[in-house]
């Protein structure tokens, strides 16, 4: 009774090659879809582990509307924000010296 012809696939908390593909491809209407560059003033990202797509970015219009975008990949949800919201303005260095 040694076969190991009927081994089931073991569990494993990262996903394969294959499925980042399929994951990103079915992302790839929505980086076509994307609104423009810096269209929103902000964004955040918001999780929702029981989902298919678990990480939403919500995203803030100028006029204070907003919307949402789903995606399977974390990664993907902080470049969507990062294509469609400003830069962060650079922050002051004035205090930050050592005291004497």
């Amino acid at each position: 009774m040694g076969s190991d012809s009927k081994k089931g696939r073991g569990f494993s908390i990262f996903r394969s090659a294959a499925e980042e593909a399929k994951i990103r491809d079915s992302n790839e209407g929505q980086r076509e879809n994307d609104g423009g560059h810096m269209s929103c003033t902000t964004g955040r990202i918001v999780s929702r582990p029981d989902a298919e797509k678990p990480f939403v970015a919500v995203m803030t219009r100028e006029d204070g509307s907003t919307f949402e975008v789903t995606f399977a990949i974390m990664g993907e949800a902080e470049a969507f924000v990062r294509r469609n919201t400003p830069r962060p303005a650079e922050r002051s260095t004035t205090y930050d010296q050592d005291s004497d």
